[in-house]
């Protein structure tokens, strides 16, 4: 059973398509008309929007894309028989290979403006899943051959190299307020405090993985030299089984300011917005479970027939590592850091009704030098819009590490949203190396409007 759950967070890793974004909901979260988007993104731009309140219902926003694996046909993965090697395409580039997952699901919701102040209380399950720095020739065998993969993995060395899966519940309540409102001029700043319950943590923290492997004449023997890895698994996994108990186990805050040109005085008639947030900036407690150990090599030539049974079948990860190394029990509590960004943007109405938007967004952290965590990457993104009470339309263009350019389309019915971050880009390639989806349902009432 162990080996089956291990093979299948390996194919899980190598085999889904992932692009991580903190800017969940592309599109719709610059809305006048969708302000519980925003409030993730920039508490700060809640004083600005159009809507007097709104009730969040349901909303959804998952990410996959990856550096490593390239989807050639999408009928293929409809049909009765996949076979993931005819249908993936394996980018060998010379380069490590990255990997992230992100999924963000709001439930029950509201927020409410009056006068210079806005106040919003909101629940969401978030979950963060990447993979850093893993070395070409591994992430090929592990796809290719994880049966036979001590006999195939080639000699290779990896520096460091990190996986993890952050995923946690938050209750929020935010508050905002408008401090300037002058007939051109207008400036807001906004705070979104989250308490957060933990639902599962992994990571896998390698360091000097050198490995290198000797063919004789009737046998295979390899050597991890000094290789090192620390393997945590939080006690919400025990015993093959999950378990989930509710509590508070951390902290987070979302934070921004958000300035405003006018050429009137009209409410929401705005020329020039720019602002700055930081979000998901704090701590999740974790407690680690019995699955938690260090391992380090014993640098010494170990034949294969050490760790394969009497019917020619690998034995069990740990007998293998037990063969290799040594491993010793990790235990204790730990403040995991959560996937934190920066964000600063602007966005410039054209035309009545139409907008352009331009953001980057920062990882303020250098996860190479620390433990594996669960992250988000560096993001450029350019969103033109038509933006009304009744519709809006949204046409993202973004750049990261992970799928250089993609660009997608997203729509907005009343309160209704449904749109895709890259599928443009995905169709006109038609080599599938991301996909993003959400969807929103919400109701709302407007603003009255002032007059000058």
């Amino acid at each position: 059973m162990r080996s089956n759950i291990i093979k299948a967070i390996g194919i899980l890793l190598l085999a889904i398509p992932f692009t991580a974004k903190s800017q969940s909901f592309l599109g719709p979260h610059l809305s006048q008309y969708d302000p519980l988007k925003a409030v993730y993104f920039n508490p700060g731009a809640l004083p600005n929007s159009d809507m007097r309140w709104q009730v969040n219902i349901l909303s959804a926003d998952v990410s996959v894309g990856n550096d490593f694996l390239r989807l050639t046909s999408l009928k293929g993965i409809f049909k009765k028989e996949f076979d993931p090697y005819r249908f993936f395409e394996v980018n060998m580039n010379g380069q490590d290979k990255n990997l992230n997952i992100n999924s963000d699901i709001r439930g029950p919701g509201f927020m409410i403006n009056f006068g210079r102040n806005s106040f919003a209380f909101g629940t969401r399950i978030k979950e963060v899943a990447s993979v850093n720095d893993f070395d070409e020739d591994f992430a090929y065998s592990l796809f290719h051959h994880y049966n036979d993969i001590i006999s195939y993995l080639p000699a290779f060395n990896n520096s460091h190299a990190s996986a993890a899966v952050n995923a946690y519940a938050e209750y929020s309540i935010a508050y905002a307020r408008k401090f300037i409102k002058g007939d051109r001029h207008e400036l807001s700043a906004g705070v979104n405090f989250k308490v957060l319950d933990k639902i599962f943590y992994a990571s896998l923290d390698a360091r000097n993985i050198r490995f290198n492997k000797f063919e004789y004449l009737l046998d295979t023997a390899v050597n991890v030299y000094q290789s090192e890895f620390d393997l945590l698994v939080s006690n919400d996994y025990e015993n093959g089984s999950f378990k989930y108990k509710w509590g508070i186990d951390g902290w987070a805050i979302d934070a921004g300011v958000e300035y405003l040109f006018k050429p009137t005085a009209l409410a929401g008639n705005y020329r020039l917005k720019i602002g700055v947030a930081l979000n998901d900036f704090g701590t999740l407690r974790q407690e680690y479970g019995t699955e938690s150990f260090n391992f380090k090599g014993n640098d010494q030539i170990v034949h294969q027939s050490s760790f394969v049974d009497g019917n020619g079948d690998i034995n069990s990860f740990q007998q293998v590592l037990d063969s290799i190394g040594t491993r010793t029990a990790i235990r204790g509590k730990k403040n995991i850091t959560l996937p934190s960004t920066l964000h600063v943007y602007a966005d410039v109405k054209i035309i009545p009704k139409v907008y352009i938007y331009g953001g980057v967004q920062v990882n303020p952290y250098n996860f190479k030098n620390k433990v594996g965590l669960a992250n988000l990457p560096s993001k450029f993104t350019i969103v033109p819009r038509f933006d009304t009470k009744k519709i809006g339309v949204y046409a993202p263009v973004s750049w990261d590490k992970y799928d250089s350019f993609t660009s997608g389309v997203g729509v907005r019915v009343g309160q209704f949203s449904l749109g895709s971050a890259n599928i443009i880009s995905s169709i006109v390639k038609n080599k599938y190396t991301g996909v993003d989806l959400y969807l929103s349902l919400a109701i709302g009432g407007k603003r009255r409007t002032e007059k000058i």
